[in-house]
């Protein structure tokens, strides 16, 4: 269980990096006036919601697997 949580982790904060590299470059880019911006900006945080929900999912599928009680 801790390999996958720090799996978990390790992903999440790829994906995190990822986003806000995006958002940066986007900002210097085209400056915090544009609406291309902002709409680059909600697409990361969608992003970053959707990436969490999966990752919380795979973790809890497997802890059902692999904790002590259901062996």
């Amino acid at each position: 269980m801790g390999t996958t949580t720090a799996w978990v982790l390790r992903t999440w904060l790829r994906f995190t990096l990822l986003f806000a590299l995006i958002v940066g470059a986007t900002w210097l880019y085209l400056g915090s006036a544009s609406g291309w911006f902002w709409v680059v900006t909600v697409g990361a945080v969608v992003a970053e919601w959707y990436v969490v929900r999966q990752l919380a999912r795979e973790w809890s599928w497997e802890a059902r697997a692999t904790w002590w009680w259901s062996a």
